[in-house]
């Protein structure tokens, strides 16, 4: 197994690298745009089909396995409510938030996943995402129109469409189907997923680096912090206490731990913005979040290595 350092190490120094590619200015803002754009439409989907289609899965031990990890990120719910309680912010505030706390980054994930855990791992961690967003999309979708007093019917509606769209989920499903079905492919189209998918990862970081931003991070310091404590502490400790007791398969377990560990989206900004939430606190929480999970993240796998895996 890779040391901790070269698993975990090049995948941050690509985030900071995009920081300051971002803060110096030699590309646009639209640059990124398109950067962002392309990782997530063209170059990430062949990398989870691909994953997926080549894992061997035994279907009993798998829905075993999603079960246990969504019963925990419903468990990150009910802890992200309850840290709710502890910090003093208007209502809209803390429902702004409050998706943040059972979200997680995409990129990041994947990129410490592959080298740590191989395929196996890896489309263990794929078919998880595919189960987790539309439920925590919903989630987040629902509490966001209570906080914003907008419509929750048509925000939900336009919402689930857009997440039935994803093309990370559909990737993920499609490499399924094949997988399930043996359908083999052509060389030439392996060689060019091949090609597409290694390009993913690096991008998808730089592009996290590129969108890191504080707007009040001192107004907004106590929300961060219990904020921080539920997504980066409390909700991998969960996920460690159901991995050892539910899950004796050490990939699965790690998986479940890691998927835990993961700070929020960047596109809970997003999606605070275009529901009219506090996109300020938002933006603070998940950028704060990237940057503390370079202390966080290397605990838990180290962690992960030592008890699971050894």
């Amino acid at each position: 197994m890779a040391s901790l350092i070269t698993i975990i190490l090049p995948q941050f120094l690509l985030i900071l690298f995009g920081t300051s590619l971002r803060r110096f200015k030699p590309f646009s803002a639209s640059f990124w745009s398109g950067l962002e754009a392309l990782v997530f439409y063209v170059l990430f989907p062949p990398l989870l089909f691909n994953s997926v289609y080549e894992s061997k899965f035994n279907l009993e031990t798998s829905a075993r396995f999603l079960c246990v990890a969504v019963s925990c990120m419903l468990g990150a719910v009910l802890l992200s409510w309850l840290v709710n309680q502890f910090y003093k912010e208007s209502s809209w505030t803390k429902w702004s938030v409050f998706h943040c706390g059972f979200r997680f980054n995409t990129y990041i994930g994947f990129a410490i996943c592959q080298p740590l855990l191989g395929n196996e791992g890896f489309a263990l961690l794929s078919l998880l995402i595919a189960i987790w967003v539309p439920i925590s999309n919903t989630i987040a979708v629902m509490t966001l129109s209570f906080a914003t007093n907008s419509e929750p019917s048509f925000n939900a509606f336009n919402r689930l469409k857009d997440v039935a769209k994803n093309p990370l989920i559909i990737a993920t499903v499609t490499g399924l189907l094949f997988n399930l079905l043996s359908i083999p492919l052509p060389q030439i189209i392996n060689i060019f997923i091949g090609y597409l998918s290694s390009a993913a990862l690096a991008l998808g970081l730089l592009c996290i680096g590129a969108g890191l931003t504080f707007e009040d991070v001192k107004k907004y310091r106590n929300l961060i912090g219990w904020c921080t404590l539920e997504r980066l502490v409390l909700v991998p400790c969960l996920a460690i206490s159901l991995a050892f007791f539910l899950l004796p398969n050490p990939i699965e377990a790690c998986v479940l731990i890691l998927f835990a560990a993961l700070p929020t989206a960047q596109s809970c900004y997003v999606m605070t913005s275009k529901m009219k939430g506090n996109g300020a606190a938002v933006a603070d929480l998940t950028s704060s979040q990237t940057l503390l999970s370079m202390l966080t993240l290397p605990v838990w796998t180290l962690l992960m290595k030592n008890y699971f895996l050894s």
